[in-house]
Formats: structure tokens, sequence, C-alpha cells
């Protein structure tokens, strides 16, 4: 899946937007992960069509591809990430995109498929996490609040399996590609899933989850863009839309606390 990337786009009424390849043109080009955000994108096609924005949805199961197609202007805004992801991104690329709004968060969880109680963890057991900086720094920190592990002080969602202090169980640590890693979930005893990866599979945190992240986390799922379509009168209303009562109640009965809005 590493260069998976699909066109599932609908495009939707034409607007009375001018130009072409901009959020001021006649699509507005969204680059999303397929769970949960295109879905919640699709619920807001007809109401932002109403408003004048019709919306192009691009899939992307890969972590590693919606923000250079964003800079790149192949896609006019994304929503997959959270912000510390973003703000990696931008340090280590040294190219620059606009946060624009916080819409939900996807607490991610500690899953099995053969334990029930993360007491079962066995000795020399293996975890699996993804191996992308902010999320596997991200499962780190959630494997250290399960009582897990033991990272360097203050290290953050900056850890690596290198700052694992404490070990009691001589965990074995397995990084693989985010998309992978619910794919693996039989060859390890645990793993350490993004949200949308379990929806994917038909998991679910509140659920089948052994340890879910605290509600406190800071890694809420935003919208970004150019730097210079940040405020465009288009990506102001996606903004806005996402985040009304109405997609409020339809991500709390739709995902059943998988998805928590943060608005």
């Amino acid at each position: 899946m590493k260069n998976f990337f699909v066109l599932a786009a609908v495009v939707f009424m034409m607007t009375a937007f001018a130009g072409c390849g901009s959020p001021d043109s006649d699509v507005l080009r969204i680059g999303a992960s397929p769970v949960p955000h295109a879905i919640i994108l699709e619920y807001i096609a007809d109401e932002l069509a109403q408003q004048g924005v019709a919306i192009q949805i691009i899939e992307f199961s890969d972590f590693t591809l919606p923000n250079p197609a964003l800079f790149d202007a192949q896609i006019d805004v994304n929503y997959f990430q959270h912000r510390p992801f973003l703000e990696r991104w931008i340090d280590d690329s040294g190219n620059e995109l606009a946060y624009i709004a916080s819409i939900h968060i996807e607490p991610m969880g500690i899953y099995s498929q053969n334990l029930t109680d993360l007491s079962q963890v066995p000795q020399g057991g293996r975890v699996a996490i993804p191996n992308d900086a902010t999320n596997g720094g991200r499962a780190l920190m959630i494997l250290e609040s399960a009582g897990l592990l033991g990272l360097t002080e203050g290290i953050g969602i900056r850890a690596t399996v290198h700052n694992i202090e404490y070990n009691p169980l001589g965990l074995t640590v397995v990084e693989l590609d985010a998309p992978l890693v619910p794919v693996a979930l039989g060859e390890v005893d645990i793993a350490v899933i993004n949200t949308n990866f379990a929806l994917g599979i038909g998991l679910n945190p509140t659920r089948d989850a052994l340890y879910m992240e605290p509600t406190d986390s800071p890694f809420a799922n935003i919208l970004a863009t150019r730097t210079e379509n940040a405020n465009s009168e288009a990506v102001q209303i996606l903004a806005d839309t996402l985040r009304t009562e109405r997609v409020r109640n339809f991500i709390l009965e739709r995902f059943e606390g998988a998805v928590v809005p943060v608005f």
C-alpha cells in the first residue's frame, strides 16, 4: 500500500467560482483518508454545493502523500492528519502549509487478535506500531500510558524505539507503515492502530481496544491548505460547515464514539 493512491472522487455541482486548480475554482479538491474523513466529507457535499462550493474527494491510503500533493497544488485542501504530524512534515520538508481548523480526534487504541486484557501480554511479546515519526511517537506514548513501557522523560511525540528506557516484559517493537499495522494483527501479540485504519477492518476503539488513548490527547485531525489559500472563501465555508452541530451529531452517531468531535 506504500504508493497506493486512489482517485475516488465525485465531482458535485458546478459553482460560481472562476479559475482552475485553486480553492477559488469550480471544484475544491480535498485529499482525505477513506475513513472517517471521506465519509464525513461526503455527508456535507450537498450542503456545500448549496453554498456554492463543489468538492472533489480524493482518497489517500498512505499518510506520506497528501501533504506533498497539497504543496504541489495537486489538491487544494487536505483532511487526514493531526497538527503534530503537519508540524513535523513542515520541519522535515522545509515547506510551509497552513492549519485551518480542528475537526475531530480519533483515539488510537491497543488491539489484539488473541488477548482479552493487557495483563495477558507475554514476556518477550511483539507489538506493532506505525513507523512514521509522529504516529510512532504517539503509539509509544500510548504504550507508556498503558504501563507497558517507559520512555525518556519529556521526549513526548518525538520518541522512537531508542527512547525506551523501561521494558519489563522485554517487548519487541515492530515498526510498520501505518496501513499495514492492522494487517499484521494476527502476527503480533498487540498492535497500536490508528482509528481510521481500525475502522477500515471493522474494529471500533470503544468496543474492541484493550486500551484507548486518553481523550485529552492533542492529536485532533485538522484541515490544512497552502498558505496563500488560507483565507479563501471556499476553504472557510468548508471549515465552517464541518464544524456545525449537524456534523457533530453525524460523527457521534455514525462512528459510535470511535471518532470524537473537538468543536
